[in-house]
């Protein structure tokens, strides 16, 4: 499924008819919009769920309202009573080697009774209008992308960090692993089987045992409904929660505009910067000690060449001078051997006269003057030494300009901390507000314990229910054969039960392969985990460390514990091998700049083939836009205008 074109008429801060286009390229699969708060980012994202989905899209401001009622209150106040109202979304699907493109359309005009106002949805295939997929709508689209992995591909990145708690995981990846291998179809089948055995199993039943089974039904009628009205609690909780929880993020954010957030850091901030101030100190003395050796040498380079060229020469002069004396008295030794053998005069002329100009050679060298007087060996090792000093030298000034940047970044910290009294309601509303998301994770934890209570009382009485149909033993053949056929169905259950848990068993080994690459590609602490596990039976997380060391999430970061959650979103949208596009608001969050980056170069140019990012101005940008970049088809600025009463888009980022 990929989208081509999106049309919003008359909704929410959309007034008027808006067509954005959404086709991309599959070198740039990103388009990236633009869009302070309030802008109209989140009506996008709810927009393509609600024309996919209808009635049972998960829309973040539906709350409690019936579907009609909510229908009503997304049309623009600006908007005509009787304007129409109108989702059009256009997109490819292929299915094995076919391509298609619908064209979906649902629409609706306010009723006067808001509870009344209901939606209508026109279905095209390749252009032409189609009957049987307008009708059969919500069963086709749970095909290609099932309402229960929507959350995989269309989220918020603001609360996205809640899927990192271990139960929200474990319930993310229950549902993702069930969907992916059909199992929700095991999980009806399980149903509709039981239905049939205690069919069978009340065919046969004594007319003694009939008012037991009759109460049974009751209780477990009740249960079922107290089971229904706690679930329906617990919903409404996670709702609750997660407003408190954007809550707590706005006020956040609010403290670090406002540096409230940098009190609690002062003593940290002012440690960092006594350590980095030592740590200069500790460099000017290495590099005063460098300084003190020969580096001073270094400045007359030239100098120490030359000197060392005429200590060489002088080396070479001393020698000449000692040979010149040897070779002289030999000379003469000669010259006396000749004359007593009576050599003829001639030749002794010529012999001394080939000496006498060797001689003057010999003296010409040796007559040089000496004036170094040391030998040339004492620069033996002296270059290496320098050349080492000067490596050593750049190391120390490359380190001080670090720790100067250092210096100066924690100053403008400790500069920046405000006084305690200005930011004190700030810091007192974050205070209320996170002690408000404790007791909603309180009241949350006491209702959870209340399911389970119910579930097991539930548990107890389906198999007191069981017990009493199969109390009767009458003897006929068709008793008996349903009876046999009750067994059978039993055995079933149980033979299908156990295929479930081994086809999960057997998948989940590369679903924790997948999460564990995701998560080592997204942090930058390439050894924080070196595993990753998931329980077959509860499909909790368990994250390990160096030396098989187990790991709480709790150890992780607010960062590293949304980064995790990005993992196992990534690891189950690509172990489903589906072609589906990613829809993400708010796409940074909380994350710091250094896991932001990990994001945008390992995560949302391969997300998806096609990902749409809706950022805030403070989200994607600098450097950050300049790295996302290369990957972007399609720019849009999303923004309010006061005239029209409307947001509009328009084409290139802020």
């Amino acid at each position: 499924m990929l989208l081509k074109k999106i049309t919003l008429t008359n909704i929410g801060i959309y007034k008027g008819t808006h067509i954005v286009d959404l086709e991309t390229s599959v070198d740039k699969p990103v388009i990236l919009f633009g869009a302070l708060n309030g802008g109209g980012k989140t009506t996008f994202l709810d927009s393509l769920q609600l024309v996919l989905y209808g009635k049972f899209a998960k829309c973040s401001n539906r709350g409690s309202l019936s579907y009609g009622a909510f229908l009503a209150t997304t049309r623009n106040r600006y908007a005509q009573e009787d304007e129409e109202v109108s989702i059009e979304l256009v997109f490819s699907h292929t299915s094995e080697t076919l391509t298609n493109t619908y064209r979906v359309k649902r629409s609706w005009t306010v009723a006067r009774s808001v509870e009344q106002t209901k939606d209508k949805i026109e279905v095209f295939t390749d252009g032409a209008y189609d009957a049987l997929l307008s009708q059969y709508w919500d069963d086709f689209v749970n095909e290609f992308l099932p309402l229960s992995l929507s959350d995989l591909f269309f989220f918020d990145g603001e609360k996205i960090e809640n899927l990192a708690h271990p139960s929200r995981s474990a319930e993310l990846i229950q549902t993702g692993i069930e969907n992916l291998l059909g199992l929700d179809l095991f999980s009806q089948l399980q149903i509709d089987l039981g239905a049939q055995e205690r069919l069978k199993k009340s065919d046969t039943l004594d007319a003694t045992i009939i008012n037991k089974v009759s109460q049974c039904e009751n209780e477990i009628g009740e249960v079922s409904a107290e089971l229904s009205a706690l679930r329906k609690h617990s919903a409404d909780l996670d709702q609750e929660a997660s407003d408190v929880n954007i809550q707590i993020n706005k006020q956040r954010q609010q403290a670090r505009q406002t540096g409230a957030h940098l009190i609690e850091e002062r003593d940290s901030i002012q440690f960092e910067l006594g350590s980095v101030r030592q740590k200069l100190t500790f460099n000017k003395q290495q590099r005063v000690q460098l300084d003190s050796g020969c580096g001073p040498l270094a400045l007359i380079k030239p100098l120490l060449d030359s000197v060392q060229k005429q200590a060489e020469k002088e080396q070479t002069i001393q020698k000449a001078r000692q040979l010149d004396a040897a070779i002289h008295d030999y000379e003469a030794s000669l010259l006396n051997s000749l004359s007593l053998v009576g050599v003829d005069m001639l030749a002794k002329q010529a012999v001394e006269d080939a000496m006498a100009n060797l001689a003057s050679q010999r003296q010409a060298v040796s007559s040089e003057e000496c004036y170094i007087g040391f030998p040339p060996e004492i620069f033996n090792g002296l270059n290496d030494k320098l050349a080492a000093d000067e490596v050593e030298r750049a190391k120390l000034n490359e380190e001080r300009e670090w720790l100067l940047e250092q210096e100066s970044l924690l100053e403008k910290k400790e500069q920046a901390i405000p006084d305690y009294e200005s930011v004190k309601h700030i810091l007192v509303e974050l205070n209320i507000l996170e002690q408000k998301f404790n007791e909603i994770a309180a009241r949350k934890q006491q209702v959870e314990q209340e399911i389970e209570r119910a579930e097991a009382k539930y548990s107890v009485l389906n198999q007191r229910y069981t017990q009493l149909l199969t109390q009767q033993n009458k003897d006929t053949f068709e008793q008996k054969r349903a009876l046999q056929i009750a067994d059978h169905i039993q055995h079933l259950k149980q033979t299908m039960d156990g295929f479930a848990r081994d086809l999960i068993r057997d998948n989940l080994t590369l679903l924790e392969t997948k999460i564990a690459e995701k998560f080592a590609a997204l942090t930058r602490k390439n050894k924080l985990v070196e595993r990753i596990t998931i329980d077959p039976s509860t499909f909790d997380l368990a994250l390990y460390s160096e030396g098989d060391q187990r790991l709480s999430t709790s150890r992780l970061s607010a960062g590293e514990r949304q980064l995790l959650a990005v993992a196992v979103m990534w690891g189950l949208a690509e172990a489903s091998g589906r072609e589906l596009p990613m829809v993400i608001d708010t796409p940074l969050g909380r994350l710091d700049g250094q896991h932001r980056s990990r994001l945008i170069d390992s995560y949302f140019p391969y997300a998806a083939p096609q990902v749409i990012l809706l950022s805030t101005d403070e989200e994607i940008f600098g450097q950050y836009y300049q790295s996302l970049a290369p990957y972007i088809s399609r720019e849009y600025h999303i923004q309010y205008d006061e005239t029209e009463q409307t947001s509009r888009f328009t084409e290139g980022y802020f």
